[in-house]
C-alpha cells in the first residue's frame, strides 16, 4: 500500500508541473496579445518616379490604442523605440504564380530599407516581417515595377509593437 501512495504522490506531482508550466506559458503569451493591433487600408498607389506607392488612408485600432503609430500621408511614423511586426499585403499581388509575383518595397526615412525576396509573399499576397525602429522613424511601402497595375487594388497593412522585454535569446547551438 505504501508503493501505491508514493507512485500516486509522484504522478500527481508530474501534472502539478505540467499545469502549472503550461498556465506559465499561457501568461507570457497572453501579454502579447494585449498589444494593440494597427490596421491600415487604402486603395490603389500614387506613382512617382519608377515606384509606386501604396495608397494607405483608413487607420483602425483594435485594441486599447496606446498612439504606438501615426498615418500621414501614406506613411507610418511610430512614436516608441521596439521592434514591429508588420505584415503588408495588396491584391495587386493576390493569385499571381510565384514566378511573376511583384516585389514589395518598404523604404525607413525616405530611403529604401529592403525589398521582399521572390517566394517571400504568401499566395494570398501577403509578406511578413519585423523591424526595429526609433521613435520618429518612418516607413512607407511600394511596388518597384513597369509593369501596369491595378489602380482599384485594396492594400492592407498590419503593425503591432512587439515588448522587447517578452522577447528572449538563447545562446545554445541547436545542430
Amino acid at each position: 500500500m505504501k508503493k501505491i501512495t508514493i507512485q500516486t504522490k509522484k504522478i500527481g506531482l508530474f501534472f502539478l508541473v505540467m499545469l502549472s508550466g503550461l498556465a506559465y506559458s499561457q501568461t507570457i503569451e497572453g501579454s502579447i496579445d494585449k498589444n494593440p493591433v494597427y490596421s491600415i487600408e487604402g486603395t490603389g498607389y500614387e506613382e512617382s518616379e519608377s515606384k509606386r506607392q501604396f495608397i494607405f488612408s483608413n487607420l483602425n485600432i483594435e485594441g486599447d490604442n496606446k498612439n504606438e503609430i501615426t498615418l500621414n500621408n501614406n506613411e507610418i511614423t511610430v512614436k516608441k523605440d521596439g521592434i514591429y511586426r508588420i505584415s503588408l499585403s495588396s491584391e495587386i499581388n493576390k493569385g499571381v504564380e510565384k514566378e511573376q509575383q511583384l516585389q514589395y518595397s518598404i523604404h525607413l526615412n525616405n530611403k529604401e530599407a529592403f525589398q521582399s525576396e521572390k517566394g517571400a509573399i504568401s499566395q494570398e499576397g501577403i509578406y511578413y516581417f519585423q523591424i526595429q525602429l526609433k521613435s520618429g522613424d518612418t516607413l512607407s511601402f511600394d511596388v518597384p515595377s513597369d509593369k501596369m497595375l491595378d489602380a482599384t487594388s485594396k492594400n492592407n497593412l498590419s503593425v503591432r509593437f512587439t515588448d522587447p522585454n517578452l522577447i528572449t535569446f538563447s545562446d545554445d547551438d541547436y545542430h
